[in-house]
């Protein structure tokens, strides 16, 4: 069995070509049906910030366009959300009408989690090979492995070498895993925009995954758990560059 957990999504991004006073109307446009949230902004950290329904948006001008940092919690938050999100952002700042941009919106929940496409995971990746090796090479149990083939969902390990007929999702039922390794990867971002950050580890200490290209990321919501963070990292670098070397 596969099941639903919670998580914190962080994403920053960059929307070029358009100014600070438009990104932050489409971002109220798209999360209040207003083009001013009700109430009006707040001031942040950063810039001025919107909190509606679980989602927090922060909005700031840059030399390169304006920044967008947006903060979510709920089930699941994902890429796949995530990349619904800022389409729905990237429409009304284009111009649409209110009724669009409410449209656009996608639900924060589906109705059955279960029923969410799976990612097919490239298991001769190499990144994905140097974490199975370094997972086995550290002795880590199979109940403190976890893996996200679809968005809010985990799964149990694939086999070491999975036959012909084998598929995920495998039974499972895990306590809290340790180690997650994340195939969905980043969302989207609309055309034009840069992706900067993203962070949302559906479950789990450490949170493995292909940045992008051969870049590898591994996170963690535990501050205090930012060295062991970079152990694995360096551990994980090594692996996978004689991965690409055997390739």
């Amino acid at each position: 069995m596969t099941r639903p957990t919670g998580v914190l999504l962080r994403l920053h991004a960059v929307a070029p070509g358009l100014g600070t006073a438009d990104l932050a109307r489409a971002v109220s446009r798209t999360l209040t049906g207003e083009d001013s949230p009700p109430g009006g902004w707040s001031a942040g950290r950063r810039g001025r910030v919107l909190r509606h329904e679980g989602t927090s948006a922060e909005v700031t001008g840059a030399w390169d366009g304006p920044e967008l940092w947006l903060r979510h919690r709920g089930e699941p938050a994902a890429a796949a959300w995530a990349t619904g999100l800022l389409d729905a952002i990237a429409t009304a700042a284009a111009g649409a009408d209110r009724a669009a941009a409410a449209t656009a919106l996608p639900a924060a929940t589906p109705a059955d989690p279960a029923s969410t496409p799976s990612a097919v995971p490239d298991t001769d990746a190499p990144a994905y090979l140097a974490w199975r090796a370094l997972m086995a090479r550290w002795q880590v149990a199979d109940h403190d492995l976890a893996e996200i083939t679809a968005p809010g969902l985990l799964t149990a390990p694939l086999p070491a070498a999975p036959s012909a007929t084998s598929h995920p999702p495998y039974p499972y039922r895990p306590e809290e895993p340790v180690f997650v390794f994340d195939h969905i990867g980043p969302p989207k971002p609309p055309p034009g925009w840069l992706l900067r950050e993203w962070f949302a580890p559906d479950a789990g200490l450490y949170h493995c995954s292909v940045a992008s290209g051969s870049r590898l990321s591994v996170r963690t919501p535990d501050p205090a758990a930012g060295d062991r963070c970079a152990e694995l990292l360096a551990a994980w670098q090594t692996l996978t560059a004689r991965y690409d070397a055997a390739a």
